[in-house]
């Protein structure tokens, strides 16, 4: 009855228009500039009023819930330095209570909403009820995560409450897009284009921090939501999405270039991780369409300008040879990794099963001393973090998480997944030196992927059947029109 009756308000045309707007390839860019002008302006508050508002009536009111993908990859994106907790700025501003409670209760609302949609609306799947490829791994893990450090003796009740946040951001939007998404053969280019679109506003933003602050080095580096190995980080992360397009675009060849001018960002940042496994990815990326695409041309003639650019930067003097000198002088030196690893394996002794929990220090009086980051101190690697605060048993999950995610990506492998698990491919390669998997906000994109990698898994599935149905059919058709003509021999005989 109450879908009935979303329904013929849908009708509307009011309606009609907005909800083809939010549905729609403008939505997007239009949603990425906002972001970007808050950035610079300190209007996150009425930016994420605004946010809630679209985000709960697209969740209610549009017929596929893509959306809700805009905000989700770029909200985060808005956040201004001069209200930035890091130093040098060091603003209390998203610490205050009132910010607080009305961001919660914003974030409240559309939650809510989402659960309505996914209660209200009959969906495109069921993850409870299908067999789905990722769906046990990824409960497994969600589950360890809550019970991070559970029997451990300085067990406290923030372990709780970020092992929720953690599996919220790797389970909750797995769920709802795989529920409520429709999978279309422009979806993929949709969210493509979404994450082109967080390269621009991070790059953006980099350009300003480098042309207004003038940064003396790395420690400098801060915008609004993140610094030096944040914005690497998801510049690499969302780097793919330049090269998937330059495959199925038109426009791919600006596509191509966007994507290098992206690693260049990369290496602008002078985070060693990002440049390292997103350098890896982009190399794989540039041979690839160099053998098979739309522009294999263009991008063999390009590769050799981009490769005698980059060597004249690095052998004749110019500017930027205090960014090269930084990677020459740093290298693969572990920055104090290792004894961070191996505090983690000490802590992961005392307590093997269910591990020390997430709030349990790395080492006794020790620790980085990032001024007001939100997020304890963390082990710069997947494997250790989920040793040490999760015990053994986050380290099984997160592993059979693995299997399954690679089963389902390969087993009989598309274009569109390929994709999909080249930006998880970064983030998950970026986390074995880093925090990022942790952070939730890379790792909410993380999950909407996979749900994404499944549908597009059961369409690649149905085209198989369909068309091995549409093969026994011409071969039954063939064979009855062999038998009427031996039947018509013999009647003539």
């Amino acid at each position: 009855m109450l879908y009935q009756k979303i329904e013929k308000i849908r009708e509307n045309t009011v309606m009609h228009k907005i909800t083809d707007f939010l549905d729609g390839n403008r939505y997007p860019v239009v949603y990425a500039a906002l972001a970007l002008i808050c950035s610079f302006t300190g209007l996150e508050l009425a930016f994420y009023v605004l946010t809630a508002l679209v985000a709960i009536f697209g969740t209610i009111f549009c017929r596929d819930t893509k959306s809700l993908i805009v905000p989700l990859v770029l909200a985060v994106y808005a956040v201004s330095q001069k209200h930035t907790p890091q130093p040098p700025y060091k603003s209390d501003y998203l610490y205050d209570p009132a910010i607080l409670a009305t961001l919660g209760v914003l974030f409240g609302l559309v939650f809510a909403s989402t659960v309505f949609r996914m209660i209200a609306y009959k969906g495109t799947g069921n993850v409870f009820r299908t067999p789905t490829k990722a769906r046990w791994g990824l409960f497994a893990l969600g589950a360890v995560l809550i019970l991070n450090g559970i029997f451990y003796s300085g067990y406290t009740i923030a372990n709780l409450v970020l092992g929720i946040g953690i599996a919220f951001s790797f389970i909750y939007f797995y769920i709802y897009f795989y529920n409520t998404a429709e999978w279309t053969e422009k979806t993929p280019e949709y969210i493509a284009r979404i994450l082109v679109l967080a390269c621009a506003v991070i790059l953006i933003q980099l350009l300003e921090m480098f042309v207004f602050d003038q940064p003396q080095n790395k420690n400098e580096f801060v915008l609004g939501w993140g610094m030096s190995n944040n914005i690497g980080g998801m510049l690499a992360m969302f780097m793919p999405a330049c090269f998937y397009l330059t495959y199925k675009s038109r426009y791919g060849v600006a596509y191509y270039i966007f994507g290098l001018l992206t690693f260049v960002g990369v290496v602008m940042t002078l985070s060693r991780t990002s440049v390292f496994v997103g350098g890896a990815v982009l190399v794989v990326c540039m041979i690839l369409l160099s053998i098979k695409g739309r522009y294999v041309r263009f991008v063999r003639i390009f590769n050799i300008v981009f490769i005698v650019v980059l060597i004249c930067f690095v052998f004749v003097p110019n500017e930027l040879w205090r960014v090269f000198k930084y990677y020459i002088e740093h290298g693969f030196n572990d920055s104090g990794r290792w004894h961070i690893w191996e505090n983690g394996v000490k802590n992961f002794l005392r307590a093997p099963i269910f591990g020390v929990g997430f709030y349990t220090p790395i080492a006794p009086d020790w620790s980085y001393n990032i001024e007001n980051w939100v997020f304890p101190d963390m082990y710069h690697n997947t494997y250790i973090q989920l040793l040490a605060s999760c015990g053994i048993l986050g380290v099984a999950a997160y592993t059979f998480h693995l299997v399954q995610g690679a089963i389902l990506i390969f087993r009989k492998p598309s274009v569109e997944r390929i994709f999909f698990f080249l930006v998880i491919l970064i983030l998950s390669g970026m986390s074995m030196a880093d925090n990022h998997l942790f952070h939730i906000f890379p790792t909410l994109v993380y999950s909407m992927l996979i749900a994404m990698c499944e549908k597009d898994y059961e369409k690649c599935e149905r085209d198989a059947k369909a068309e091995q149905t549409l093969e026994g059919g011409a071969a039954d058709a063939a064979q009855q029109e062999e038998n009427r003509l031996q039947n018509a021999d013999s009647t003539e005989e």
